[in-house]
């Protein structure tokens, strides 16, 4: 089995952390690093050693994919799967949903084990952790962020970026284009069980569904911008993504819907049509968020908006895959993800969090980009920098924004005026509870302004604001220093 340079990496670091006494490292790699090839080499070591390994999934889905993975490598693997025809309890390798182990009570000891998309941590994972103790246990996740994912995982390892990933070609560059999107400030929130939050998706939905013009926009924008890529959708409802299908289809572009309410044969039946290039816009809700593989995918319709960076990376990673005669990916951003959580590749996993402070997944985050991307008025390109690839440049201290529909610029804020008569009522008013002269407001006017209040007409007051008394008490410490 040959690793390509940034896995052998990732394997030796997993092994150096082993030897420094740890048990429960996560391998946090971009999508399109290999993770499964990578496993699948870590797992075959162990079997040389004449040990058990297990490669614990959340779902069907990804069963499927990593034994597909596992058999082009000729790896002799059973699976534990409800009553799957490829179950061999004997096998050195097993690829099991951790949905079964958890209900079974009789399963095979083993040495070694690795746990994919190991940010969604479930309870029943945890009692096996703390069954096997001694037992080493590998996470895998390109968005390590979850809540108090430290306290079952003790180390993080990260090999290599999405951005160096890209300068070295195992990733497909993405251009990403801002538009028209949905108007979320009236969707109330709700909890993920990752910890974090996102918008609730009843109100989402029914904002998105509201906003006729949107759809229009988007195959406005799919026209100009992607037309004849293979391309995937992501709405914030089915009966979303089913219009935004028929409307496709009745401008004469390919389009299919899919959801997890079909069964299963029938989503494999589109999966496959997608990829021969029998239709071009393949549109969902959710499904195609996690464990989705279609290399020749590259365009992305996001019309979903999510607060979650781990839904929004794991989104955007759809369409980085390689392929032969892909030479870049296009986002299309109607959902204002790319404004609010920045260009996805330079998103970069830097802590595990342990549950001490108040969960925020950004906290776990170092971004090789520290601004947010600007929207080019010329060509709706998002970029960084002060100049876009179309040849647009930022004008001097100002920033472009725009919805797609109507620029906006940002100007500079004026600075607050200071109602200097406002400060003379409110310093008298001080001086009168004080009993002091009323000369006494007059000079400290004179230190404040500079100039005595002389053509001052003070209003009426009743309080003396904060950056009154704070001045006040401002010069009676500098007095007090004087004297």
């Amino acid at each position: 089995m040959q690793l390509r340079p940034h896995q052998e990496r990732a394997v030796e670091m997993l092994r150096d952390s082993l030897r420094r006494g740890n048990k429960r490292p996560i391998l946090a790699a971009p999508c399109s690093f290999g993770k499964t090839i990578t496993a699948a080499y870590m797992l075959s070591e162990a079997a040389k050693k004449g040990k058990r390994g297990f490669f614990f999934c959340d779902r069907v889905k990804l069963v499927q994919q990593a034994l597909e993975a596992f058999d082009a490598q000729g790896l002799d693997v059973g699976v534990m799967q409800g009553q799957h025809q490829r179950t061999d309890y004997s096998a050195p390798i097993q690829i099991a949903s951790i949905q079964t182990v958890a209900r079974r009570s009789n399963i095979p000891e083993f040495d070694f084990a690795v746990v994919d998309e190991c940010h969604v941590h479930y309870k029943s994972l945890q009692k096996i952790m703390d069954r096997y103790t001694a037992v080493p246990f590998i996470g895998l996740s390109a968005t390590p962020y979850s809540k108090g994912l430290g306290l079952a995982y003790d180390d993080l390892i990260v090999p290599i970026t999405p951005a160096q990933l890209l300068e070295q070609r195992y990733l497909t560059p993405v251009e990403y284009f801002g538009g028209k999107s949905v108007d979320v400030s009236k969707v109330g929130g709700r909890a993920l069980k990752t910890g974090g939050s996102d918008y609730d998706p009843l109100q989402l939905a029914a904002a998105t569904e509201k906003d006729l013009t949107l759809t229009g926009d988007i195959i406005k924008n799919w026209i100009k911008y992607a037309d004849g890529r293979q391309t995937i959708a992501f709405s914030p409802s089915i009966k979303h993504s089913r219009d935004m299908v028929d409307q496709f289809n009745e401008a004469g572009i390919s389009a299919v819907h899919i959801d997890g309410y079909m069964d299963d044969e029938e989503r494999q039946v589109i999966y496959r049509a997608h990829d021969r290039g029998e239709f071009l816009v393949l549109s969902c809700s959710r499904l195609l968020n996690v464990g989705y593989d279609a290399p020749k995918v590259s365009c992305l319709i996001d019309c979903f908006p999510t607060k979650s960076l781990i839904t929004y990376v794991q989104r955007a990673g759809r369409i980085m895959r390689t392929a032969e005669g892909k030479e870049n990916a296009i986002y299309l951003d109607h959902a204002g993800n790319v404004a609010r959580h920045g260009f996805a590749e330079f998103v970069v996993p830097d802590s595990l969090d342990n549950a001490e402070k108040r969960f925020n997944e950004r906290s776990q985050v170092k971004k090789e980009k520290s601004s947010n991307p600007i929207n080019c008025p010329d060509c709706f390109r998002q970029f960084y920098g002060m100049r876009c690839v179309c040849g647009y440049t930022l004008p001097f201290k100002e920033r472009i924004k725009t919805d797609g529909s109507e620029l906006k610029k940002l100007e500079h804020k004026a600075k607050k005026q200071i109602d200097r008569g406002q400060w003379l009522a409110e310093l008298s008013l001080y001086a009168h509870y004080q009993g002091y002269k009323q000369g006494w407001a007059a000079h400290i006017y004179r230190q404040k302004f500079g100039c005595w209040p002389n053509r001052v007409t003070p209003p009426r007051v009743r309080d003396i604001s904060p950056e009154v008394m704070g001045f006040i008490k401002h010069c009676q410490i500098r007095r007090a220093h004087a004297g």
